[in-house]
């Protein structure tokens, strides 16, 4: 499991890379001026506007891949997703595990960017951010300040999150580390070589789009396949696109799944909302239900 993370160079390049969806050029734009506004060079991946032939990916599998190659070898080590969407997935069996690993590659996003950070972690390569993407959220002043921030060193041993006691659902004290992101992509990595170590980990799951219950559904194929027995913590992001219906009833699907007493905190400022504040994949987080906090433990 990652415990490291090599805060940004004051002169290292900033990698840009598309390993999903098609990118939409002028949310693209606005996000990659304001990328810029970190001041380090930024080198893009040559896919960037490349569509597969489904159209459902920025480019074919081995050309995603390859943009991924491309940024590498031009010195980039954290790398920023263009967006979400699909298709991480498809080309997990072909990354270059041991050059990320061995390279301390840090990827920024979150959504589709979940299939990547969480192995990634769990193979001993860096902390993994889950945080804004170029296209999505990079051009909102306070989402990107956070991120800078944490790719910059200044969140580390630092409290995450404050949140009321009205989102904690279950309270308590846990550490652990860092796991998770999007819960779709999480049930999709079961059984799989790519799920995350989930023993004693605080796992953190957002989604956007889903009814009532699929939410339902997905929550219990976590449940069922015994992954929520061996986390310390759930901690959950703002549903987004979801329906009024299935917000009031999340913290209480959250907590039918997870069915003991360790800490359950919801609606914290992560994932597809409007404001979408970075924090680590892989590291370790303490959560305090009786403080009101979720901090980085240096």
């Amino acid at each position: 499991m990652a415990e490291t993370f090599l805060p940004l160079g004051a002169t290292e390049p900033v990698g840009v890379v598309a390993l999903s969806s098609p990118v939409d050029r002028d949310r693209f734009d606005a996000g990659l001026e304001a990328l810029k506004s970190l001041g380090r060079p930024v080198v893009v991946a040559p896919n960037l506007w490349d569509r597969s032939a489904l159209g459902t990916t920025a480019g074919e599998d081995a050309r995603r891949v390859e943009g991924l190659e491309a940024v590498l070898d031009a010195g980039a080590r954290v790398i920023v997703a263009a967006r979400g969407g699909f298709g991480v997935t498809r080309i997990l069996e072909a990354l270059p595990w041991e050059r990320l690993i061995r390279e301390q590659v840090v990827f920024v996003g979150f959504s589709d960017l979940t299939a990547l950070f969480n192995p990634l972690v769990a193979a001993g390569g860096s902390i993994q951010v889950h945080g804004p993407m170029v296209a999505v959220g990079m051009d909102r002043a306070v989402s990107r300040r956070r991120l800078f921030d944490l790719l910059e060193g200044r969140l580390t041993g630092r409290t995450l999150f404050r949140f009321a006691p009205s989102d904690v659902v279950r309270g308590g004290c846990a550490a652990g580390r860092a796991i998770g992101g999007n819960l779709a992509v999480l049930c999709s990595l079961l059984g799989t070589r790519f799920e995350p170590e989930w023993e004693g980990a605080v796992l953190f799951i957002e989604d956007v789009g889903e009814p009532l219950y699929r939410l339902d559904r997905l929550l219990t194929h976590l449940k069922t396949a015994g992954r929520l027995n061996r986390v310390e913590a759930v901690v959950s992001g703002r549903l987004h696109r979801c329906g009024q219906v299935a917000k009031r009833a999340w913290a209480r699907l959250v907590a039918e799944a997870v069915g003991r007493p360790i800490p359950i905190v919801t609606g914290l400022p992560f994932g597809h909302g409007a404001k979408n504040m970075a924090f680590p994949l892989g590291a370790g987080v303490e959560v305090d239900t009786k403080g009101g906090y979720l901090l980085w433990r240096d």
